[in-house]
């Protein structure tokens, strides 16, 4: 089968996948203290990784690390925590490469929105840009979950779920710092 033949049905992880660890992140309180992160990963389906050293200068209070999704093709999966609380999951899957192009970058992402939609229903903010590339959002139960089709460069699908109130509050320290330490 050639890459830019690929359906929803054949892509690592199967879209179903992603979408039950969306459904898993929604369902399940979000942990406050690291110490209870590995047993939240554990009920997630997911195993937590060593946390990062913490770059207190240009994000005070902020932890971020890795976490692995045994048994699923996914190159890079984060979470970052502000004071010991956990706000923000993110992972990357159907990332491109000579086997897989921007086109099953689109199937991917179709076959998760999808998913998303018929558990959450219908996304309030889907859009397309001029290069092509697409994301949806949800808001559910205070947790905001965000889908992108990056198609124009480095082809992937990203998925993310953050805690809606601890986000905001993340973003309102890293609009306080100088321009400098922006990320």
């Amino acid at each position: 089968m050639s890459a830019s033949s690929r359906s929803g049905d054949s892509l690592d992880p199967p879209p179903e996948v992603v979408v039950r660890l969306i459904e898993r992140i929604v369902g399940e309180q979000w942990p406050s203290g690291l110490e209870r992160f590995s047993s939240y990963f554990a009920r997630l389906g997911c195993v937590l990784g060593s946390p990062a050293e913490p770059d207190d200068e240009a994000s005070p209070g902020v932890t971020q690390g890795r976490f692995d999704v045994p048994g699923c093709e996914v190159k890079n999966a984060s979470w970052a925590a502000l004071n010991d609380d956990l706000f923000s999951l993110n992972l990357f899957v159907y990332e491109g490469s000579e086997n897989f192009s921007s086109a099953d970058v689109i199937a991917g992402y179709d076959a998760v929105r999808d998913g998303i939609s018929a558990v959450f229903g219908p996304s309030p903010d889907e859009r397309t840009d001029r290069h092509g590339n697409r994301s949806a959002v949800w808001w559910v139960q205070g947790t905001v979950i965000e889908l992108y089709a990056h198609v124009s460069v480095a082809p992937a699908v990203q998925v993310g779920a953050a805690h809606e109130g601890r986000a905001a509050l993340y973003h309102q320290l890293i609009a306080q710092l100088p321009k400098r330490l922006r990320h």
